[in-house]
């Protein structure tokens, strides 16, 4: 799929997961892709347990330390099924466990909305409704500290990265925290933000390059693609919201300002 979409460089970064890589690195070698070690930590910050993702690029992904935290992270997950499915059959849902004892390596949440059976939405609002750290559900999830993540990801010899923060503060409605989280996470050491993000627009584009800009931090961006028809998520190396004008405009603001010495000495 990427080597049709002609893209050269690739990075994968499962939640809280490598399992996939060797298998990807395997295909990309294939395809002549050049593959950049991802990972996307589910962590929260000190600021009312806001959950945010710290991506991880260029790191060993057979490091000991962080092979130990996504071990962790797999069990969490389990736990937070089990727990999950519980509540959801108190409210009528139906369940089909098969689906959930099929899954390799790390259950998301995506495989528990997969699993029901009766659902009267589509898959991503029933996500949001029932799933989200909005949900009417009283479980949640144990999340790493994301100075932890960072520092995993460091010491493993990667860059770390905060994915699309405003996304994240728009959800719960804490978009003034911005200026006081980003710079949390700078002290954690925190080494760039996601720039371009799938569905943001100029001014939020502008917004985190400016921050990027002032703190001297790496800027990465990505899809966020999920997979193939997944309502509400782009397609590998799309854009939702960028419309060909749109998306050259802004493109012009890393052309112009982050130059591509830049952006391969940023993942080196």
């Amino acid at each position: 799929m990427a080597k049709n979409k002609g893209i050269k460089i690739l990075s994968i970064t499962d939640h809280d997961t490598v399992d996939g890589l060797s298998e990807a690195r395997w295909e990309c070698e294939k395809q002549n892709i050049t593959l950049i070690p991802g990972i996307e930590f589910t962590t929260e910050t000190e600021y009312s347990g806001i959950e945010v993702h710290i991506l991880g690029y260029n790191f060993d992904p057979d490091d000991n330390e962080l092979l130990r935290m996504t071990d962790h992270a797999k069990q969490n997950a389990k736990d937070y099924c089990r727990k999950v499915c519980s509540a959801l059959e108190s409210h009528d849902m139906e369940i089909d466990y098969s689906i959930l004892d099929s899954v390799k390596g790390i259950i998301t949440k995506h495989d528990i909305t997969l699993s029901i059976l009766n659902k009267e939405m589509n898959n991503y609002d029933f996500h949001n409704m029932w799933l989200s750290e909005n949900s009417p559900l009283d479980v949640a999830i144990e999340k790493f500290p994301a100075k932890k993540a960072i520092r995993s990801i460091h010491r493993a010899g990667g860059k770390a990265v905060c994915a699309h923060i405003l996304r994240t503060l728009e959800q719960s409605n804490s978009m003034p925290l911005l200026p006081y989280m980003s710079e949390s996470l700078i002290r954690c050491g925190l080494d760039g933000f996601e720039v371009f993000y799938a569905n943001s627009n100029k001014q939020q584009v502008l917004t985190m390059y400016e921050l990027c800009s002032a703190q001297g931090l790496v800027m990465t961006g990505g899809s966020d693609f999920h997979g193939i028809n997944r309502t509400g998520r782009c397609q590998l190396g799309e854009y939702n919201s960028y419309t060909a004008e749109l998306f050259s405009d802004i493109s012009c603001i890393l052309c112009n300002n982050y130059n591509v010495y830049n952006i391969e000495k940023a993942i080196a």
